[in-house]
């Protein structure tokens, strides 16, 4: 008999369809708001873009101090998979154009010293060619000496001022950059993921994850001295689907394995194609966000000039230090046979730090690099982290035939999404769906699993059951009377 201590309700947060609306985040909230309502684009990959800007300005100037008393970094990693015409780029751009237009003035910069470097450089090489022929026309003791001391001085490479964002870039170009230019913090950013979830990329995922924990990384070379760099890392990705399986098939397959993926905030979400009302896409100007990231960029450039500069420690509450805890080992125990976790050990065992990770992001951003993390804003954190795990749940676990039956009709219907339609008749439904999904009793069972997660919602008008790809929007009467009546 099973003990009967094993059954307690948990506290974690519920499986949710619909993205979690919070209220920590400050400043960062509101851009995310703003590029949502600008976009129409789907909410989590707008707030993917909002958490990645702030994972990029802050992961190298702050410290997180967990509840356990483990100090880890703030970055974090996110990828959302969705189809063409989702918005992707427009949403990055609306994030970065500050960073953008702040990179392209320290670029200006950077390139000045790079030619400066280049004519020391050559000058130095000049320099050194008379003096190996001087040594090997007459061999002094004076021409070896003055060579020895020529080779200390050769111009080093110049820093970048330690902040830098990377997109066309193999993980092995990367590592090499981070040493060359010195970088202490980085974003690797794509708006369509070739570049990222390349074959190179897919082996080198290990390098991903050390990047992720903050580890130091030796680089090897053969015709170079070998070095270590740890630049704090933040990863944005946003790929189409078809990109993301070449990535599996060209090696990422290993993604999950390894744990890549784990640490990762992914999301395939709905599209909101169909919906969106037709209208010019404009950068709404918004200067408390843009000079968050200015600020926030220049003590980047500040903190990669002074050698004896120091993180900001942040840490928790006593109310939420307690809260992480109960959380922490619900999570844990959620992992047993039958649990939330079951066969997802990979993911949950770093689900706990990525909500502290998390919370500490949303700190900073409303109230600035000081002070400690509420419980409020740990829970805000922690309604995120688990809409995220769900999403990776959702896509990584093998599916029964039921779930495969599901996946093939939440197809359908987002096909149908795409094509403009927002009210189908059900039996419109079960005469044109997959074929596999046309059996009544089986089709009725999947449409309301879907109602019940909100994916859709269903009703009888005239006694007509009409199903609403777009639950969540409000009623066009014209449009639904149209299929009634059809």
């Amino acid at each position: 008999m099973p003990n009967i201590s094993s059954y307690y309700i948990s506290r974690l947060p519920t499986t949710s369809f619909n993205f979690p609306m919070i209220e920590s985040g400050g400043v960062l909230q509101d851009k995310v708001h703003q590029v949502w309502e600008a976009t129409q684009a789907p909410l989590p990959m707008v707030a993917q873009g909002g958490l990645a800007v702030a994972s990029f300005l802050l992961q190298n100037l702050i410290d997180v101090e967990k509840p356990n008393g483990q100090i880890v970094p703030p970055n974090q990693y996110f990828v959302a998979v969705a189809e063409s015409g989702e918005r992707k780029t427009t949403v990055d751009n609306q994030f970065f154009a500050k960073i953008n237009e702040l990179e392209s003035e320290l670029d200006q910069k950077y390139a000045q010293k790079v030619r400066d470097h280049e004519l020391a450089l050559t000058i130095w090489q000049a320099r050194k060619s008379g003096l190996l022929r001087e040594v090997a026309k007459y061999g002094s003791e004076e021409a070896i000496e003055e060579l020895y001391k020529h080779e200390k001085l050769k111009p080093n490479h110049p820093p970048r001022a330690g902040i830098r964002t990377l997109s066309d870039v193999t993980p092995a170009a990367a590592m090499a950059l981070f040493d060359r230019e010195a970088i202490q913090s980085t974003i690797l950013r794509s708006s369509e993921g070739e570049e990222i979830l390349s074959g190179h990329a897919a082996r080198q995922l290990s390098l991903w994850n050390s990047l992720w924990g903050g580890d130091p990384i030796r680089v090897d070379r053969k015709t170079s001295n070998s070095c270590v760099v740890s630049p704090r890392t933040t990863l944005y990705v946003q790929a189409q689907p078809s990109v993301m399986q070449r990535f599996i098939s060209k090696g990422g397959g290993n993604a999950r394995g390894i744990g890549f993926f784990a640490r990762t905030h992914i999301t395939f979400p709905a599209t909101t194609q169909g919906m969106r009302p037709v209208k010019e896409i404009l950068k709404i100007p918004n200067h408390e966000y843009d000079t968050w990231v200015q600020e926030l960029f220049q003590r980047n450039i500040e903190a990669g000039k002074a050698p004896d500069f120091e993180r900001t420690v942040i840490r928790f509450t006593n109310d939420a230090k307690g809260h992480w805890f109960v959380m922490a080992n619900e999570i844990e125990r959620e992992i047993r046979l039958g649990g939330r976790f079951e066969g997802f050990g990979d993911h949950a065992s770093k689900l706990a730090d990525n909500i502290a990770r998390m919370a500490v992001l949303l700190h900073c951003a409303e109230f600035g690099i000081k002070g400690e993390v509420s419980l409020r804003t740990l829970n805000d954190a922690s309604v995120l982290c688990f809409w995220f795990s769900n999403e990776f749940i959702r896509l990584f676990q093998a599916p029964s035939e039921e779930q495969s039956d599901y996946l093939l009709l939440q197809s359908w219907f987002n096909q149908k999404r795409t094509e403009g339609y927002r009210y189908l008749r059900k039996n419109h439904v079960r005469k044109y769906c997959p074929n596999a999904l046309r059996d009544a009793g089986k089709l009725n069972i999947l449409i309301n699993l879907m109602q019940n997660s909100g994916e859709i919602r269903m009703g009888v008008i005239a006694k007509k059951t009409i199903i609403d790809l777009y639950p969540n929007y409000q009623d066009d009467q014209a449009l639904l009377m149209t299929v009634v009546n059809s």
